[in-house]
């Protein structure tokens, strides 16, 4: 039998009992608000049958948001608030509120699930913190006393879920080179892998390292992508050729790209071409103000960052600009489509479970994200109706001239397979070369290895297709509609 505790709120999350069992901490926020916009932290006395005494907020809420309250040993709460425009590390003494330190890396997080942790507290002393600085990940050691910093030199370029453990730190981590892992790191800051999700079989030569680009976008704002260039020790191109591109587009949209390796990047970049994962406006893990950049302006600036990326990268001879590619899912699909509706570039793109009717998808959200939308097209129910007909690329499908292909599965019920359909439809009915595989047993995100290794050796064989490439491998014979070369 459950005892209800509190109510009143639309959401609640990471309720956490002080050590001396006496107090109650967790945070809530009301739609039409995400956790990351409002989430606010709220403290409660714990009565002798359980009950609570009245709440108190701490912090939050007021346009600012609070993530993962932890009680140390010492009974202070510890939580990151981003008042300052930066999830940074506050603690609550029971009187007052203190900032750690007046370091501006990153520790908030999109609240997307429950469980995720930035940081860990080790002990009365230290705090162990995954800091995202400019787009890379640094492991750091906090002095939680006097709000010193020791950064931990690591090879690790994806650090991810910090817990505390036998004396040290346990965390999710992938390398350049290695795959994710759970990793300790002793007080001698020697790692130990304790369980990987496998050895990718790739030699190092084999293996495209990501490269941080900073660039200009057309506002004038600092923008951040990964770029991957092909890697192959069997294979070259003459010095004189450029690569094709692949632009990836994470989803979310409030996401980031993935740091470390990822073999999906490699498939591509061992096979000749070049990757770049990009970390448009509205992208996680660089403050408030740069993931507030798409608010109202979805299918604009996210459209807008796209452009930027080629331009810089045919612009300082990095890529092909005549092989241009780009490819995503769901919220990034979304952004490829209005991408290839609105920018005249790309020989091709595809698209896996993306969203293309903005009014389906409000009507038929969750409770979770019935509010998201809003925020991300600047608009509330009243006035929703105008600007999500034309944000839709349902709607926009007549302004796409090149090649698309669609992935869908049939179990979807966030994006409903009919979208993936009728984009396709008016594709084929105009003329545009299209093809459409969808997946029985296949809802939102593919999770069936054979499902994930068929959409990757379509999509090659979509591309190379276009491209006029042969590859070296058998590939499936796909058939796109209203190809004539």
């Amino acid at each position: 039998e459950l005892d209800e505790l509190a109510r009143g709120r639309d959401f609640y999350a990471s309720a956490r009992v002080s050590p001396d069992g006496r107090k109650l901490a967790w945070l809530a926020w009301d739609l039409p608000h995400m956790p990351w916009e409002q989430a606010a932290l709220y403290i409660a006395e714990i009565a002798e049958d359980g009950s609570l005494g009245p709440e108190n907020r701490i912090a939050g809420g007021d346009g600012s948001a609070v993530f993962q309250p932890a009680w140390a040993p010492d009974g202070r709460l510890f939580f990151i608030w981003d008042r300052s425009g930066f999830g940074m590390l506050h603690a609550w003494d029971g009187t007052s509120i203190m900032r750690i330190l007046d370091h501006e890396g990153e520790l908030m997080r999109p609240l997307w699930v429950f469980g995720m942790q930035s940081y860990a507290i080790l002990d009365e002393a230290r705090i162990a913190a995954a800091f995202i600085e400019q787009g890379e990940t640094r492991l750091g050691i906090i002095d939680a006393a006097g709000g010193g910093l020791t950064f931990i030199d690591s090879a690790l370029r994806g650090i991810d879920s910090l817990a505390p453990f036998g004396g040290g730190i346990a965390l999710i981590g992938a390398g350049d080179t290695t795959a994710p892992a759970v990793v300790a790191l002793k007080r001698d800051g020697n790692p130990e892998t304790l369980r990987s999700a496998g050895d990718p079989g790739l030699s190092p030569d084999d293996i495209s390292r990501g490269e941080m680009l900073r660039f200009e976008g057309d506002e004038g704002d600092e923008l951040y992508a990964l770029f991957y260039p092909p890697a192959n020790a069997c294979v070259g191109a003459p010095g004189d050729e450029r690569p094709p591109l692949i632009v990836f587009v994470h989803g979310g949209p409030t996401g980031m790209a993935d740091r470390g390796l990822k073999l999906k990047v490699q498939y591509w970049t061992s096979r000749g071409f070049a990757v770049c994962d990009l970390d448009y406006s509205g992208s996680a893990g660089y403050g408030r103000a740069y993931r507030e950049r798409l608010n109202g302006q979805w299918g604009i600036r996210d459209v807008a960052d796209v452009a930027a990326l080629i331009r810089h990268l045919t612009g300082t001879g990095k890529v092909d600009g005549d092989r241009l590619l780009i490819s995503g899912g769901s919220a990034g699909g979304y952004t490829v489509l209005m991408a290839l509706a609105e920018l005249d570039i790309f020989s091709a793109g595809a698209c896996s479970y993306g969203v293309a009717d903005l009014s389906q998808l409000q009507r038929i959200t969750h409770k979770f994200e019935s509010g998201y939308l809003y925020a991300l097209t600047g608009t509330d129910e009243e006035t929703c109706e105008a600007v999500f007909a034309e944000r839709s690329p349902i709607n926009r499908a007549h302004q796409i001239t090149c090649p698309v292909i669609f992935f869908q599965g049939l179990e979807d019920k966030v994006v409903p397979p009919e979208q993936s359909r009728s984009m396709a439809r008016t594709l084929r009915m105009r003329g545009v070369p299209v093809t459409i595989r969808e997946f029985a047993n296949e809802a939102h995100g593919f999770r069936r290895a054979e499902t994930i290794i068929e959409v990757l050796e379509c999509e090659y064989a979509f591309y190379a297709r276009v491209l006029g490439l042969e590859p070296a491998e058998v590939l499936p014979d796909i058939v796109i509609d209203n190809w004539r070369r």
